[in-house]
């Protein structure tokens, strides 16, 4: 037989061995073996002094030897199904539980490897911490107190603080003048530890009163807290704590300030500085009181004009807004004096835009002009497009004793005159729609010592286009006759301003 038919015969045999066996597969499938779950901290031993802050950060890793792993569940001491988290995280930063009341305490945390077949570690991984619990803290934000006296409205920002994390602060509150039973819960913004509260009274009366509650800058009413105790006519107390989740409790912080009445719908501001300020604050109360208005006062004439503006009134609330403009918003109309208009004025566009969101709203603002920059903000405010301009060997502005103060309008009947020679104050232009009220005649001084008649616009007193702001530019105590000065007052202020007590 040649080798051929060996091979040949030899494969047959082959075939026929293999398809005269079982064909089909045998033997036992093996079974998911579930995940093991690993801490990278076996044990902390830690007492005392020397026990952990609640803030902890946890890391973990599992392990499946026929799979993979898919994620995770942690409990914090209970262990009942339903107190599982699942995570794909292989670590977080927990604030860990501390037992009310108690300052140290020893928290369990388990860890269980779930994998891609659904099954979950039987035993998992867990580690008991020892921790302690640290006080929190808080303090007044020095830029978010009352100013010493304010009206109906005062603002108040706290900060919170606390080493176990702001997750841990369980409660702020505040109380007015009472620590023992006026305490009041604040709601804390998520993941803030700034709180900014506002307290609005009826202080149209002396006696205490119970406060409104305004959330945040934005001022969002809060009309589920209320809070007691504020005295109006009397200098409070504003108290403010925390509390955190353990029960402790930070040292207290307060700030005080006097709540002022509010007798009048005017407000009379007086930045007037220097000594003459009261007796000009006297001049002119007692022309709104021959006109029938006792007008509340505010004193702003602090500080000293440097670099060309005067710093905001510390007189005023330190948050413009909402503290400062809501507040003026409580007035129908406002009675504006200074010697100087680079004082408070500079600021009056910005504070009194929610004062003139009320229609019967209406200012009068009486105080010098003086030269100043085209391009300065006041000339946004008030209606003046711009003051008198010298030229050639002029080099300032007269206005001579006995000069006349006259009527340009047929709505204003009274003629006043110049008491005694004024030096420094600039004539006005009114602005589009602005309404020239009274002019008088301006001098300009030259280079050699005489004086020589200025030729331009020369209004003294303008009113806007909206008929809700007079200026008077000129010191209303350099004008004489005093009856012609109440009528005049009266024509202005009662008749085109509609100011009422």
């Amino acid at each position: 037989m040649n080798q051929f038919y060996k091979i040949t015969l030899l494969f047959a045999v082959l075939v026929t061995s293999v398809l005269s066996c079982d064909s089909s597969v045998s033997g036992n499938l093996n079974e998911n073996v579930p995940p093991t779950t690993f801490l990278t901290v076996d044990k902390i031993d830690r007492e005392g002094d020397f026990r952990l802050s609640s803030q902890i950060s946890i890391s973990w890793w599992g392990n499946d030897g026929d799979g993979y792993i898919v994620g995770y569940e942690y409990a914090i001491n209970d262990t009942m199904d339903g107190d599982w988290t699942f995570t794909e995280r292989t670590d977080s930063t927990f604030i860990l539980p501390i037992t009310e009341g108690q300052a140290e305490d020893d928290v369990l945390f388990k860890i269980r490897a779930i994998d891609n077949d659904g099954d979950t570690d039987p035993v998992g991984a867990r580690l008991v911490f020892p921790i302690v619990n640290s006080s929190p803290s808080i303090s007044i934000n020095l830029t978010e107190k009352p100013a010493d006296t304010l009206f109906s409205v005062a603002s108040f920002g706290w900060t919170i603080n606390d080493p176990d994390g702001l997750k841990n602060i369980l409660t702020t509150e505040v109380a007015i003048n009472d620590t023992v039973n006026g305490w009041t819960s604040i709601p804390i913004p998520e993941d803030e530890n700034r709180i900014f509260i506002s307290l609005e009274v009826d202080n149209s009366s002396v006696g205490e009163k119970t406060a409104s509650v305004f959330l945040g800058r934005s001022y969002t009413s809060a009309p589920d807290i209320e809070i007691p105790g504020i005295v109006v006519g009397q200098r409070n107390i504003f108290y403010v704590r925390t509390t955190d989740n353990a029960g402790a409790v930070s040292p207290i912080d307060s700030v005080s300030w006097y709540t002022k009445i509010q007798n009048s719908r005017t407000l009379f501001l007086n930045d007037y500085a220097g000594a003459n300020s009261f007796a000009n604050q006297a001049f002119h109360l007692n022309l709104l009181d021959q006109n029938g208005i006792t007008p509340d006062v505010w004193i702003i004439n602090d500080g000293e004009v440097t670099n060309e503006k005067v710093a905001l009134s510390s007189a005023f609330p330190l948050v413009v807004d909402p503290t400062l403009k809501k507040t003026l918003a409580k007035w129908d109309h406002i009675y504006w004096l200074s010697n100087d208009i680079d004082r408070n004025i500079t600021y009056a566009l910005d504070i009194t835009d929610e004062f003139f969101e009320n229609s019967d709203a209406s200012i009068f603002v009486t105080m010098p002009m003086k030269g100043i920059s085209q391009n300065d903000e006041i000339f946004s405010f008030l209606p003046v497009d711009s003051i008198g301009v010298l030229s050639g060997i002029q080099t300032g502005f007269l206005l001579n004793a006995n000069t006349d103060v006259t009527s340009t309008n047929a709505g204003v009947t009274e003629t006043l005159s110049i008491d005694s020679r004024v030096v420094g104050s600039f004539p006005l232009k009114p602005t589009s729609g602005g309404t020239a009220l009274y002019e008088t005649d301006f001098r300009a001084t030259t280079l050699i010592g005489a004086n020589q008649d200025y030729v331009g616009d020369e209004s003294v007193a303008i009113e806007n286009a909206e008929g809700n702001l007079i200026y008077f530019g000129l010191d209303l105590m350099n004008l004489d006759g005093n009856n012609n000065l109440d009528a005049m007052i009266n024509e202005l202020l009662i008749g085109r301003l509609n100011f009422k007590q």
